[in-house]
């Protein structure tokens, strides 16, 4: 059984920044930690549903959210250095306190910029497996740093998503190996427009593909 923990971490600013993370009262079978979009919050189903079933599985879960999205503002690049810095506090801070045999990323959007950024910088992420869902192909603070990445990956985007771009992908697939999942006619939300069950089934498959992925061996 899990129960939630208060990390007392801070913005940038100096302001409370509450963090939703969940430890196993016994040994923990890995630490999963989510980084949601600029608008795709730590509870939307692709982050929710793997971690609450690897948290079932006996895997602690860290759902981080970002300073700028308190007080509501709009992401700015100007924002990438300081939202940085929160996520090393508050991966550092649970780091510190227990060892992992397995450590998990999922970024989406946004946040798979950052796991790319942080698994570039930091080195205890050397030993994760990192999930970045819908990134954002093409942009300069994601594709040249992925490709310094190298702990093993996974990459899932739709064919109507904005930032679907074949070349992209063939780009980034001739700079390091990678596995990947192209769902035809889902956007930068997994859904596809006009039909639920496509759409349910889209994040169905996302959602199982990444637990398979976080808990190979």
């Amino acid at each position: 059984m899990a129960d939630r923990v208060y990390l007392p971490l801070k913005t940038i600013e100096g302001r409370p920044l509450v963090h939703k993370f969940y430890r196993q009262e016994g040994d923990a079978q890995g630490l999963l930690v989510t980084f949601p979009g600029g608008n795709y919050g730590m509870d939307g189903p692709m982050l929710y549903y793997p971690s609450e079933l690897l948290g079932a599985a006996g895997w602690d879960t860290l759902a981080l959210t970002y300073g700028f999205q308190l007080t509501m503002e709009p992401f700015s690049t100007d924002a990438i250095s300081g939202l940085l810095e929160e996520c090393r506090a508050a991966v550092g801070a649970v780091l510190e306190e227990r060892e992992y045999p397995r450590l998990g990323l999922i970024g989406k959007s946004l946040g798979a910029a950052v796991v790319a950024l942080l698994c570039q910088t930091e080195p205890y992420l050397a030993g994760a497996r990192a999930a970045y869902l819908t990134p954002p192909l093409g942009m300069p603070f994601f594709d040249p740093i992925f490709n310094q990445t190298d702990q093993p990956a996974y990459l899932a985007i739709g064919t109507q998503d904005r930032f679907y771009d074949p070349q992209a992908l063939e780009s980034l697939l001739a700079g390091r190996p990678f596995e990947l999942t192209v769902i035809k006619g889902a956007d930068h939300s997994m859904d596809v427009t006009g039909n639920l069950k496509a759409s349910l089934e889209a994040v169905k498959m996302v959602v199982g593909e990444v637990l398979e992925f976080l808990q190979k061996d």
